[in-house]
């Protein structure tokens, strides 16, 4: 039987890939939308039409918190296209989203799934934060959490922060500390095996599938801004993140580690990671993963139809 699990996305380019792999490899019991990448209302049409073009309209949509607990934050156009989707123009979904909120929404299907629902947390952590905050007994229910967030040194929002830490680094914290079974892929792990370059590109394109069109289109300008910024291709973390919780085969290395989150001054949204400390670990953190596993996987399910 399928593990299940909740998306929680600021749903733009790779998170609807990463969409895509969790309706084909988990039980998605529904996606939750927060406050990160794009406009808050792009974000939530993008998971609505995501989830119509693959064929899982039936999975719901929860909105979320349409801001970080404290602070502003900039969006990233300039990553993911105006809309989010690349700048591609997609029709109006005729799927709605839930009546029921995303806070309310995780609490409830961890109460009717304990011990078995697991959160891919591939976005600011503002919707778990406050979930756990309603709720504590979450942290007993839920089975596991996986996290795409922080950086050790490379930051891809400040010189030390990952945007999904500099967004809402205060539940990042409330997240880190609350005691959940946490796995962290940070970024510079998925810039180092989430990367897929040009001959990849090549490939999808040659696929000519509705879904390697769904994945050139959504991606487009991913790539450019990641090869801009010094990458050999499109830059793939939430969707490696999906990928390493489905096979735990492709975690090469992984160590435990007491990790903090920075909340203050320049160095705000920082992960802060203890190398030496012994006993007070809450988090484990993918250091090294099988990037060709993880392509091989998303050739097949682009192939899929």
């Amino acid at each position: 039987m399928a593990r299940k699990v909740i998306v929680d996305s600021d749903t733009a380019s790779d998170d609807t890939i990463a969409i895509l792999l969790a309706s084909r490899l988990f039980d998605l019991l529904g996606v939750t939308i927060v406050a990160g990448n794009v406009k808050y209302d792009h974000q939530v049409r993008n998971a609505l039409f995501t989830l119509e073009y693959i064929g899982k309209e039936d999975v719901p949509v929860y909105l979320g918190q349409d801001r970080p607990i404290l602070n502003k934050w900039r969006t990233v156009e300039e990553v993911h296209g105006e809309n989010g989707m690349g700048g591609w123009k997609i029709p109006e979904p005729k799927k709605r989203p839930e009546k029921e909120k995303a806070v309310d929404a995780i609490v409830r299907l961890s109460r009717e799934n304990q011990g078995e629902l697991e959160m891919l947390a591939i976005s600011p952590l503002t919707n778990l934060a406050l979930a756990y905050l309603r709720e504590p007994s979450i942290v007993k229910w839920i089975k596991k959490v996986w996290i795409m967030g922080g950086a050790f040194t490379r930051g891809n929002t400040t010189p030390i922060a990952e945007f999904n830490f500099w967004v809402d680094p205060e539940a990042a914290k409330i997240v880190l500390d609350a005691g959940f079974d946490i796995t962290i892929v940070p970024w510079e792990t998925t810039e180092e095996y989430g990367t897929l370059d040009t001959s990849h590109w090549s490939r999808i394109k040659s696929m000519n599938t509705k879904l390697s069109e769904f994945f050139v289109n959504v991606n487009k300008t991913l790539l450019e801004f990641s090869m801009k910024q010094g990458n050999k291709g499109s830059v793939h973390p939430d969707s490696l993140t999906t990928y390493l919780a489905y096979d735990s085969s492709a975690i090469l290395e992984e160590r435990k580690f007491k990790v903090d989150v920075e909340l203050c001054s320049i160095s705000r949204g920082a992960m802060l990671v203890d190398w030496y400390t012994k006993g007070r670990e809450n988090a484990s953190v993918v250091l090294k993963a099988d990037s060709k596993k993880f392509y091989n996987e998303l050739i097949s399910i682009l192939s899929s139809f």
